[in-house]
């Protein structure tokens, strides 16, 4: 491969990853971003993903039905069906015969499903042995496409960068094939400090801290007055949450919590924004539980367009996220930048991003008196909401921006080509 010494030299870059636009999450947004800004340095981007609109179609038997290929804001997208084709459709041939189940079972071992379960990556590899590359990342090792992905591209000796986005604190991320995986890559693009230790632990010595993103300008028309005149909020104090809304996103816990709040400050609105489809049964059986009274205090925003998004949050007093399931908390930098505070649970990857007593505050994981206590001290106190807010803000704009992200990623992606990462 010819090195490429010169910085102004283009790239062929190809993203894999199991979701991309239109499914809305941070680690969608974050690939999106990235990959459309390498595009407008000159990049050539290609990004190779499932054919799934929300996290539901990684389940589908068709997938979202998307364009298979289609050119998006300069990005190749290339997209494959989720129950993995041709060499998925042989994979449920074995699994049909008798016997294919304990086999399968027996070479796969504990990580059975990681490997074969759904969404099946296995549509990736025919692909991926014909894409054309100077660098390829294998992003969000969650599901087994990265498996697949990383094995495919092996023996073409394409360089492979990983971007892994671990969720540190959650037991999936000690799968002992991850190691493996490292040795076969020449770096990792991780979101925190706590995640490079990690995965440094496990094998590989080049990494960059690129962390997540905002693009200040899309905050500058922010309109929270306009949601809450939309809505009927008035001037009655507000805590939001936005993003999916699921258990480990700590959802339930957060109602638990304002059940605790409202009794004190009755006034008080829980706004929960975002993709319908990603709320799970938890959110919904915790919210059917609720109170008539109850139930007239909580604010649902489903399916927002992106426009609307910074204004909702604006249209918040502050942001409550205590998930337990993150690699680097994209909502908590969004939250700064409208100058709102934030509150987080204490899991290694938000104790890197929330400086606590300064910014926001971190809670107990699963504590809803915890929580509840917090909630009620920054809607009690308005001038700490300022002051984390407007210390939360000057920390998103020094350290946070896509373009900051994108220089990351594109210096490590440079490094690996010209053989010196």
């Amino acid at each position: 491969m010819t090195r490429r010494d010169n910085r102004r030299d283009p790239m062929r870059i190809v993203h894999v990853t199991p979701s991309y636009f239109p499914c809305v999450g941070g680690c969608e947004r974050r690939v999106q971003e990235v990959s459309e800004r390498l595009v407008a340095r000159g990049h050539d981007i290609t990004v190779l993903t499932l054919d799934c609109a929300t996290q539901r179609d990684f389940f589908s038997p068709r997938g979202a039905g998307l364009l298979p290929t289609e050119l998006l804001n300069g990005v190749k997208l290339v997209r494959v069906s989720p129950n993995g084709g041709k060499l998925g459709g042989l994979l449920a041939w074995c699994l049909a015969r008798r016997g294919g189940w304990r086999t399968l079972n027996w070479l796969a071992g504990s990580e059975f499903e990681f490997f074969f379960g759904r969404p099946c990556g296995l549509g990736l590899i025919p692909p991926l042995l014909l894409v054309e590359a100077d660098v390829v990342s294998t992003i969000n090792w969650c599901v087994g496409s990265a498996f697949w992905s990383w094995l495919a591209l092996r023996p073409r000796r394409i360089p492979q960068v990983a971007v892994p986005v671990l969720h540190i604190d959650q037991p999936w991320a000690q799968r002992q094939v991850y190691s493996h995986m490292f040795k076969g890559c020449r770096a990792a693009i991780v979101a925190t400090d706590a995640e490079q230790d990690f995965v440094r632990a496990r094998g590989i010595t080049s990494v960059t801290v690129a962390g997540g993103g905002v693009e200040p300008s899309r905050f500058e028309h922010r309109d929270g007055a306009a949601i809450r005149a939309r809505y009927g909020l008035g001037s009655r104090p507000v805590v939001g949450f936005v993003g999916r809304q699921d258990y480990l996103k700590g959802v339930p816990n957060l109602v638990d919590a304002m059940r605790k709040v409202w009794p004190e400050a009755p006034e008080t609105v829980l706004l929960l924004a975002g993709p319908k489809a990603h709320r799970d049964s938890s959110v919904t059986d915790k919210l059917a539980s609720l109170s008539v009274a109850e139930s007239q205090r909580v604010l649902l925003i489903d399916d927002f367009t992106d426009d609307d998004g910074p204004s909702i949050i604006d249209a918040c007093d502050l942001l409550a996220q205590p998930s337990v399931e993150e690699s680097f908390g994209q909502v908590l930098v969004q939250a700064w930048m409208c100058g709102k505070p934030v509150i987080g649970a204490d899991i290694a990857a938000t104790r890197r991003v929330i400086d606590h007593d300064a910014n926001g505050w971190l809670v107990k994981p699963f504590d809803a008196e915890n929580l509840a206590a917090r909630i009620l001290r920054l809607l009690a106190e308005p001038e700490t909401r300022t002051a984390f807010g407007e210390c939360g803000r000057a920390k998103a704009i020094a350290q946070y921006t896509w373009d900051h992200v994108t220089d990351g990623w594109e210096a490590t992606y440079r490094r690996v080509v010209n053989g010196s990462g």
